[in-house]
């Protein structure tokens, strides 16, 4: 840092250098969001404000979003999904403001990890914002049940974007140890049931850095994204396709998980059970 009581801005930038890898393909993150959350970043650390004031400030204005964008008046939808995107930004400041300052503590980061909240909301969100906002909707009245039918959408849409997570940390919490520790090795023995032979076999297959799948997967599950394709659909009075792609795609990813987990919970087991 230099002689300032306060970081440059490239100080700023610099302390983000270890997230980098991370957002390298992740556009709206990488060329909107973070640019601009470095300069606000500059901007409050000049005007005294911690990074828990900003985590405290990003939660009010995610609940004013909430409000504005569940409101029945659609002149109040714009400010919401403004505010919506205010609160992204703030979520990228509370977090640089702590790095650049070095004061990064326990009570910051339990305030960063509450506002979680807002994603897990937000699609239930989405949902009452078209059945109060029946306009905004391709097709308003699917199956008969009208605009009550995508409120029920978006609820689902919430629950399957929670599950996934859970299935994710419950995963990192009871296998991800284990599993990274054999993956350490290059191969391991295995027992084939069938023939009692004994062969090596890698439990990883090794992935491109770069895979077109991977990256729009990856850029599916961030809030960018969700706000992004919120606007478009918005402008585009087609929020229930918004809401339809989710759906499939969250419900497919807990579904595909779940799979993969359990078949890498039952290959640990079984080699545990012959290494004894």
């Amino acid at each position: 840092m230099t002689n300032s009581a306060y970081p440059t801005l490239q100080e700023i930038r610099d302390t983000h250098a270890w997230k980098r890898d991370y957002e390298r393909y992740l556009p709206l993150s990488r060329f909107v969001f973070r640019p601009v959350g470095f300069l606000l970043t500059w901007f409050a650390i000049r005007i005294g404000l911690t990074s828990e004031i900003v985590s405290w400030l990003s939660g009010l204005i995610g609940v004013v979003a909430f409000l504005c964008m569940a409101s029945s008046r659609e002149q109040l939808l714009p400010i919401g999904l403004v505010l919506l995107c205010f609160f992204n930004l703030l979520d990228c400041v509370d977090g640089s403001i702590a790095r650049a300052m070095k004061t990064e503590n326990p009570y910051g980061r339990f305030l960063d990890s509450i506002m979680y909240w807002v994603d897990m909301g937000f699609w239930a969100l989405v949902g009452i914002m078209v059945y109060r906002n029946p306009g905004l909707l391709y097709c308003s009245d699917p199956l008969g049940y009208g605009p009550v039918f995508w409120l029920v959408v978006g609820g689902l849409v919430s629950y399957f974007f929670v599950l996934t997570g859970f299935v994710e940390g419950t995963f990192d919490q009871c296998i991800r140890d284990e599993w990274d520790s054999i993956n350490e090795k290059n191969n391991t023995n295995v027992i084939n049931n069938d023939t009692g032979d004994t062969e090596q076999q890698a439990f990883t297959r090794k992935t491109p850095p770069f895979s077109v799948i991977r990256v729009i997967c990856h850029n599916m599950r961030v809030r960018e994204t969700h706000y992004f394709l919120l606007v478009l659909a918005y402008w585009g009075k087609a929020v229930d396709i918004l809401l339809t792609a989710f759906i499939f795609y969250y419900l497919s990813n807990t579904v595909l998980l779940l799979f993969i987990y359990c078949r890498r919970g039952r290959q640990l087991r079984k080699s545990n059970y012959h290494l004894q």
